[in-house]
Order: C-alpha cells, then sequence, then structure tokens
C-alpha cells in the first residue's frame, strides 16, 4: 500500500497550465470585454475557466473528466484511469475551510471521495481540529460517491484521490501542490509543483517587438556617436531576464 504520491508529470504539468491560463489570461480577457461596474462573478468564473481549459489540455485516451453537480453548482473531476488517480482542483484557501465547516445537511463532496477513495488511509500526523467524520455514516458517503462519479470508474479498483492546490495573487499564479489526504483531512504526502508555472516574459514586459523591428526602430549608432580615428570601443548587448 503505497502512502507516497505517485507522479504523472505529463498530466501534472497540463493540469498547471490549465490553472495558470485561467488566472493569467482568461479571467483577465473576459473582465476587459464584460467591463462590468463590479465583478463579484470572478471567483466564480475563474474555475469555470479552468475546468474548460482541463477539457482542452487535459483529457487523452486514458483522462477523463468527470462531471458532477452540487446543488447548482457544477463541478469537475478529473480522472488517470492508467494510474488509477482522480484529481480536484480547489484554492489552498478553500481547502483549508472545508473541514472548519460543521453542521452540514449533506457532504462535501471531497469528504466522499476521500472516505470511499482514500478511507483505509491514515495521515503523518493529526491535525489540531480534525474533521468530524461522524457527521454522515459510511453508506452516506457511498451513496454521494457513486452520484459523483456516475459509474465512470469502478469503487473497487483501487484509486485514490489527490487535491491540487493552488495559491494566486491578482493574474499571478504562486504555488501548486499535489495534496494527498486521508478521510480526516489529515496530509498523507504533499509536492509543489510550482515547478510547472513556466513565466510568460509577453506578459511581464507587454507586448514585445518582434526582432526584426526592434532592429529597425533601434537607434544608428553610427548617426550619435563621432568616433575618433583609431579608437574601437566595445559594445555590450545586455540580456533582460524577468
Amino acid at each position: 500500500m503505497t502512502t507516497q504520491i505517485q507522479r504523472n508529470d505529463q498530466l501534472l504539468r497540463r493540469i498547471v497550465r490549465a490553472i495558470d491560463k485561467a488566472i493569467a489570461d482568461d479571467v483577465p480577457r473576459i473582465r476587459q470585454e464584460m467591463q462590468l461596474e463590479t465583478d463579484n462573478y470572478v471567483r466564480f468564473i475563474r474555475s469555470d475557466c479552468i475546468h474548460d481549459n482541463l477539457k482542452t489540455l487535459a483529457v487523452s485516451e486514458d483522462v477523463q473528466i468527470i462531471p458532477f453537480k452540487r446543488y447548482s453548482w457544477k463541478g469537475r473531476m478529473l480522472v488517470d484511469h492508467a494510474n488509477r488517480i482522480t484529481y480536484s482542483i480547489t484554492t489552498r484557501q478553500n481547502l483549508d475551510a472545508i473541514p472548519k465547516k460543521k453542521d452540514r445537511r449533506a457532504p462535501h463532496f471531497l469528504m466522499s471521495m476521500l472516505a470511499v477513495e482514500n478511507g483505509d488511509l491514515e495521515g503523518q500526523y493529526e491535525q489540531l481540529t480534525l474533521f468530524p467524520m461522524d457527521q454522515f455514516d459510511e453508506e452516506t458517503y457511498e451513496e454521494d460517491y457513486d452520484t459523483i462519479i456516475n459509474g465512470a470508474l469502478d469503487p473497487s479498483a483501487g484509486y485514490r484521490h489527490y487535491v491540487i492546490t493552488y495559491e494566486f495573487t491578482g493574474e499571478t499564479l504562486l504555488e501548486v501542490d499535489v495534496v494527498f489526504l486521508d478521510k480526516n483531512f489529515t496530509v498523507i504526502d504533499k509536492e509543489s509543483i510550482r515547478e510547472y508555472i513556466k513565466p510568460d516574459f509577453a506578459r511581464l514586459t507587454g507586448s514585445a517587438a518582434a526582432p526584426e523591428d526592434a532592429a529597425e526602430n533601434k537607434p544608428s549608432i553610427k548617426n550619435h556617436l563621432s568616433l575618433k580615428p583609431g579608437l574601437k570601443p566595445q559594445l555590450y548587448e545586455e540580456e533582460k531576464q524577468a
């Protein structure tokens, strides 16, 4: 029984790209197009963009997206059938808040995923405030799980659930982690995949001119410098990195 994260690096790279594209490109574009007086919708449109990007970037022969609903909210679960791993994506702040909410009338979908897929595991350490799993019985979790996956996988096939958490500020993705939790939301294993956040230099510098355009717009040194005979100055080009 493995308690370490099993990495599918190609898929994780695509997941990070889906999140980064939503935060840095898609949401700013939508806000620019809508030009509304307030932007309270942004927290919801971000997850919609992530889901859309996952469909475009992450789905393959072995990777499937499972749609599910929670009241009026529509969620998406990513399934890596080859490695038998399911993924959900949320902010680090939201993941931290889930175990703290009490008096639920129904399980949060992540509660059911962890109870069924990671229920036989125990985390590395006990959190100060453990999640009250006795809020719902085992049958409730299993029924909810069946509703979520809707026959897309065999619950007895040994699938594990990982949570992809991300942190951002403004239009910049800061951190992305893979978090492996037990049913009490205690960490079994955790790995940063921040290395897959690739800086987009066009975003940092604005619209960059093409090399040939830059050459055309560059003032001629010959027109601005008067050189003494025999003096050959050394000219350097300084490469700027963001």
